[in-house]
């Protein structure tokens, strides 16, 4: 058992020499494959992970007035299912002829769609024109609705208000976001806000703001900011005088007079033994009178 023992550790000390003589030596440049640099590509494509597919016939483009048609004729040449949003259940001749009705109506300015019958007031309704985004294009418009008004409640009051013909009209319904009180711990939900693009047939850009309304926003906004450091000045910040909108807080400078420090303390001085003088005289007065002499 010893002889065994004292084997595996000969054995063992041999291994871990020669494991630590073993040192990585790197190849000399002369021993280095012979590469062509123009055969090196530093900054290879990546394609060929990914896998190519052909275009869907959805997204195949079509130079035609009614595209759906042409769509589903090629589904049908391919021989696969026509999807249901090129499945045309009136047919194109329904279509064509609704499209002339269109250019008829337009052209005779009359309500390209049916006006409704019965009458809706909103007393205290808001209908707001509101800027468009950035991805909007000049020829739509959007609008801050009630939460009660629908499309076509839209598209009525457009029409019959300022002549606005509304051709296609999305709604978006922003979420209640939660909102906490200055004064309280609580939270509560904003109201909900209704907007509304709507799809013109002329275009509409905003006109420019002009530069003396700027110039007007600009100085309320630093006469105001002037206003609030003023009041929650403290030291001797709050003595500066506040020159904002045109004078009206300017306090008039009251002249004031330069004493040296060498006359105040001769003048506090002879103040101080006068006011003696004067109160040493009251005191023997009364007491004169309070000894009868």
């Amino acid at each position: 058992m010893d002889g065994n023992t004292r084997s595996g550790r000969l054995v063992a000390s041999i291994w871990k020499s020669f494991t630590r003589s073993i040192h990585y030596k790197p190849l000399a440049p002369n021993k280095y494959p012979k590469v062509n640099v123009n055969d090196v590509d530093l900054n290879p494509p990546r394609y060929g992970f990914r896998r190519i597919r052909p275009p869907i016939i959805a997204q195949s483009p079509t130079k035609t007035l009614f595209p759906s048609v042409e769509i589903a004729k090629k589904y049908i040449e391919e021989g696969k299912r026509v999807p249901n949003r090129f499945m045309d259940q009136f047919g194109p001749d329904h279509a064509r002829k609704e499209f002339e009705e269109f250019q008829e109506k337009l052209a005779l300015e009359e309500p390209h769609f049916k006006i409704g019958g019965k009458q809706i007031y909103f007393p205290q309704g808001r209908i707001c024109l509101l800027r468009s985004n950035a991805k909007h294009t000049p020829y739509q418009a959007k609008f801050l609705v009630p939460k009660s008004m629908n499309k076509m409640d839209l598209r009525d009051y457009l029409w019959h208000i300022y002549g606005l013909r509304a051709l296609n009209i999305t709604v978006q319904l922003q979420p209640a976001r939660w909102k906490r009180s200055p004064y309280g711990l609580g939270r509560y939900r904003s109201p909900q806000l209704k907007k509304m693009t709507v799809d013109m047939m002329e275009p509409f850009i905003w006109p420019e703001v002009p530069q003396a309304k700027l110039d007007l926003l600009k100085t309320q906004r630093d006469n105001s900011l002037k206003t609030v450091q003023q009041n929650t000045a403290v030291g001797a910040d709050k003595l500066k005088p506040l020159d904002v909108y045109d004078g009206m807080y300017k306090e008039q400078v009251q002249p004031q007079r330069f004493v040296s420090e060498k006359f105040k303390r001769e003048a506090e001085k002879n103040i101080k033994l006068y006011n003696k003088v004067v109160q040493s005289r009251s005191d023997r007065k009364s007491l004169e009178n309070y000894l009868g002499l």
